[in-house]
């Protein structure tokens, strides 16, 4: 009896390890899985496996800066003159003051929008990964949803003015999502900026205007040596833009910028794509300058799929809202 009792056991023993193994990969599953509520937006798992929309490719040299209409005059030889729809100098920076504040104006008229929200920031010495964010934004009281699904998927971020103690809301994705509790933040705090470059309450269309807005008002009023141009009949995403291309001279009268690119949407003057690079180090000094845009890039913002008659309702901004896990 005793040897069958054992010869049992052995027998057993291998079928209960395989179940342990069975269960302990059933939980990992069930942790990192992250499920689409049944009425969630479609659109989620779309952007999710979307391409990242490419850079566009500029075919203009700074060394090609030059009064409006007149010729261009390197290494003795003269070169045709600009071609038309090109302004530079003062003209092109006070042309994208102008239409970024027609753009503000435009979102004067719209209480809210969505948009698929694009980032990749240097923080802390080192360049993010691209992030690809679902965004709803409102005006008043300014209000934002965030929802990664590309980056640190399934995290989610709510901000509204005057509610939760003007803290932000963060539920983290993944398995971190589920065994940490929404974190309840100071927008402004140590702990929220470790991965952004700007506070929420500079989120959206609107604020990237109007801090490009105050670059130019001060390159103008200043009078620094800005040298800009600006470029017509630029595409990005499919839409006809302006291209903006600012180079500034030195760090003590542009500390954090060395150059900027920017596009703006002919038909909404919205800004669509902006990216911003740094001063280089010394040993970078023989890069090329395909080279040194790639390693000073600090920062890279697209907004595409702009939605400006989303007609968002008051559940959108809120925490109790179904189809987010702020309460889960």
């Amino acid at each position: 009896m005793m040897r069958m009792l054992k010869q049992r056991s052995k027998q057993q023993l291998p079928n209960m390890l395989a179940s342990a193994i069975l269960s302990a990969a059933i939980g990992v599953l069930y942790f990192s899985y992250d499920p689409a509520p049944a009425d969630a937006d479609p659109n989620d798992m779309a952007i999710a496996a979307a391409k990242p929309i490419p850079v566009p490719v500029i075919a203009y040299k700074p060394t090609e800066f030059s009064e409006p209409n007149q010729e261009i005059k390197q290494g003795g030889q003269t070169q045709a003159p600009q071609q038309p729809g090109t302004l530079t100098g003062r003209m092109a920076l006070l042309m994208n003051q102008l239409l970024l504040e027609k753009g503000c104006r435009l979102l004067d008229t719209v209480p809210d929008y969505t948009a698929t929200f694009s980032k990749q920031e240097c923080v802390g010495g080192e360049l993010s990964d691209n992030q690809v964010i679902n965004l709803k934004c409102r005006h008043k009281p300014f209000s934002v949803y965030m929802k990664w699904v590309v980056g640190d998927k399934g995290q989610e971020l709510l901000y509204v003015d005057g509610e939760n103690d003007q803290k932000m809301l963060v539920k983290m994705g993944g398995l971190k999502g589920r065994l940490v509790p929404t974190l309840k933040l100071d927008p402004h705090g140590s702990l929220a900026m470790q991965e952004s470059r700007y506070p929420i309450t500079k989120a959206g269309i609107r604020a990237l205007a109007e801090e490009i807005i105050g670059f130019r008002k001060k390159d103008l009023e200043e009078n620094l040596n800005t040298e800009c141009v600006m470029l017509s009949n630029q595409k990005f995403d499919g839409k006809d833009c302006y291209c903006f291309i600012a180079h500034f001279a030195n760090a003590k009268e542009s500390p954090t910028y060395r150059k900027s690119v920017i596009y703006i949407d002919q038909k909404t003057c919205l800004p669509v794509f902006v990216r911003g690079f740094g001063w280089p180090l010394d040993k970078l000094a023989s890069a090329s300058p395909e080279e040194l845009d790639e390693l000073t890039l600090i920062e890279s913002y697209s907004f595409t799929d702009i939605n400006l008659k989303s007609e968002l309702a008051t559940a959108d901004f809120s925490e109790a809202n179904s189809d987010y896990r702020f309460r889960r």
